[in-house]
C-alpha cells in the first residue's frame, strides 16, 4: 500500500506541474501585458517594466534651477500619452516651468504640490534627457528606474521611451 501511496503522489505532482505549464503557455499566448520600454538613441533596450491595469506610470527628476524634485504623472491611451498631473517639493517648478497655476498642497503623496493638468496627447517615443543633474526616474507599480544611471558613462544621454504590447 506504502508503495502505491508514492506512486500516487508522484504522480500527482507530475500532473500538477503540467497543468501549470500549460496554463502558464497559455496566459503567454494571450497576453495583454503592457511595457514601458526605455531604449537607447541606436534602439539597444535598457530597461522594461510592465504597465498596471490603470496605464499610469510617473517620470521624477530634479529641476535644475530650483534643485528640487518634480514629477510628471502619464496615463497611456493607445498610442499616445496623456500628461495627467504634475507634483512637486516647491510650487514655483510648477508655476514657472509648466505655467500650471492653482497648486494644491498635498500631504498624501511624495510631493508637496501638485495639479491636474490638461494638455494635447504627447505623441511616442518620448525621448528623454537622462544626465546625472536631472536624475530622471521612470517610476512604476513595479518600483524605480533610474534611466540616468542606464546611461551614465555614455557620450549620449538621450534615452527614448516607448509603450509596447497589446491593450
Amino acid at each position: 500500500m506504502g508503495r502505491w501511496r508514492g506512486r500516487l503522489v508522484g504522480l500527482a505532482v507530475v500532473i500538477l506541474m503540467v497543468s501549470a505549464t500549460a496554463g502558464a503557455l497559455a496566459m503567454a499566448r494571450n497576453d495583454t501585458t503592457r511595457w514601458v520600454v526605455i531604449r537607447d538613441d541606436a534602439g539597444s533596450e535598457l530597461a522594461r517594466a510592465a504597465l498596471p491595469p490603470s496605464s499610469a506610470f510617473a517620470l521624477r527628476y530634479r529641476n535644475s534651477v530650483y534643485r528640487s524634485v518634480a514629477e510628471e504623472h502619464f496615463v497611456v491611451e493607445g498610442d499616445h500619452l496623456e500628461l495627467v498631473e504634475l507634483r512637486a517639493d516647491e510650487l514655483a517648478v510648477l508655476e514657472e516651468y509648466y505655467t500650471a497655476v492653482g497648486g494644491v498642497r498635498d500631504g498624501s503623496g511624495n510631493r508637496t504640490w501638485r495639479i491636474a493638468v490638461e494638455r494635447p496627447p504627447i505623441e511616442l517615443p518620448l525621448r528623454i534627457q537622462a544626465t546625472a543633474l536631472g536624475e530622471r526616474t521612470l517610476l512604476t507599480a513595479q518600483g524605480e528606474i533610474a534611466l540616468w544611471r542606464l546611461v551614465a558613462g555614455r557620450d549620449d544621454t538621450l534615452v527614448v521611451l516607448t509603450i509596447e504590447g497589446s491593450a
